[in-house]
């Protein structure tokens, strides 16, 4: 099935409706941050993971490594479950890339500007601030018990991208 997804170029690869809940966001809650996370497994997993009804897990897109190329998993009207914590699940956007906190070789020039971009367009459908107070890392979530996107993520260059692109 294709469908159209909320920021070109992305690929439509759908969670299964089970690791997600429907909604009509911006309608029911307002989208105020942007999560950003670390895989902790290959890209083909990530996918596989929330195709799995089993799983109940998932995240509205996935950049790959290698090529950032972002797959788009859950419609950002509805709650991916990716936070770890109901309240920022409903008010945020989800943003997997591709790697293991330890290993910075995963972290890219091609995964930074393209999540980047992605990332800047979320901001700018919602009227998101483009800074470290609303786009976190999960490790930041009340409550958090991951430590991803760990000490390797380049803030500063992320930002810096975000805000310049």
């Amino acid at each position: 099935m294709t469908r159209a997804v909320a920021y070109p170029p992305t690929e439509w690869v759908p969670a299964s409706p089970s690791n997600y809940t429907a909604s009509n966001r911006p309608s029911s809650y307002p989208v105020t941050h942007v999560v950003v996370h670390v895989t902790q497994e290959t890209y083909a997993d990530t996918l596989a993971i929330f195709k799995n009804p089993a799983k109940k897990v998932s995240a509205h897109y996935v950049v790959r490594s290698a090529d950032g190329h972002i797959a788009q998993c859950v419609s950002e009207r509805n709650v991916a479950w990716h936070a770890g914590n109901w309240t920022y699940n409903t008010r945020s956007i989800g943003i997997e890339h591709e790697g293991w906190v330890d290993e910075p070789e995963y972290f890219t020039d091609a995964m930074y500007r393209q999540s980047a971009l992605l990332t800047a367009a979320i901001c700018d459908r919602y009227g998101i601030s483009k800074d470290r107070q609303h786009i976190i890392g999960h490790n930041e979530v009340p409550g958090a018990t991951h430590t991803d996107p760990g000490r390797y993520w380049d803030w500063s260059r992320y930002i810096r991208m975000v805000n310049f692109t």
